[in-house]
């Protein structure tokens, strides 16, 4: 890989050591994000700070455990709109839940399925999904085609399928940002086959 750029994490305990052997082998490098925990601080604030019906709210990353809360508040809020159901539980014996969004007429519609966080560390697909719903709940009567949509489909959205994986990606601080390297590992996604 000559004059490639490669992009790595490096621990903080290991900068030391990695900048003597890259100045060692007159290697070229820069640092683009001195520091990754501080940044992910910053993308998951305290959730208790930011409330759930601020614009903003749909910025940030939540925990499950916030995400669970959320939509007890959509739910409790646009009763009229938004309906939770639970379908089960996880491996871990985690609440399964989606969201059906419906206007509730006694017309028979097609329903769109929409599912998030299959992938543990893909927290970006959960935030959409919660954008999502919120868009459709705070915006139903000013956005036209939204309201059209409405007449025609039930919306079934699950904010987060691999409800461990994500949980535990929030828990595990090095399984958030591992790089994979050359080594077993395991695998927390659901998408995958297994073997």
């Amino acid at each position: 890989m000559r004059n490639e750029e490669v992009h790595f994490y490096v621990n903080v305990s290991d900068i030391t050591d990695v900048k003597t052997q890259l100045n060692r082998y007159t290697i070229l490098y820069r640092v683009l994000i001195e520091d990754v925990h501080e940044l992910i601080q910053t993308q998951t604030v305290n959730d208790t700070v930011i409330p759930r019906t601020s614009v903003s709210y749909y910025e940030q990353y939540h925990s499950l455990k916030e995400i669970y809360r959320w939509m007890e508040h959509i739910v409790s809020r646009y009763s009229d709109l938004v309906q939770k159901i639970n379908i089960g539980t996880s491996y871990e014996k985690r609440p399964l839940y989606i969201l059906k969004i419906s206007n509730r007429d006694a017309t028979q519609k097609k329903a769109i399925w929409i599912d998030c966080g299959i992938h543990a560390r893909e927290w970006i697909a959960p935030a959409f999904c919660l954008w999502f719903v919120g868009h459709v709940t705070h915006s139903r009567d000013r956005d036209h085609q939204m309201a059209i949509l409405l007449q025609q489909f039930d919306f079934y959205v699950m904010p987060v399928l691999n409800v461990d994986g994500y949980e535990f990606t929030w828990t595990n601080v090095k399984v958030r940002l591992r790089i994979p390297v050359m080594r077993p590992t395991v695998d927390l996604t659901l998408s995958q086959n297994q073997k």
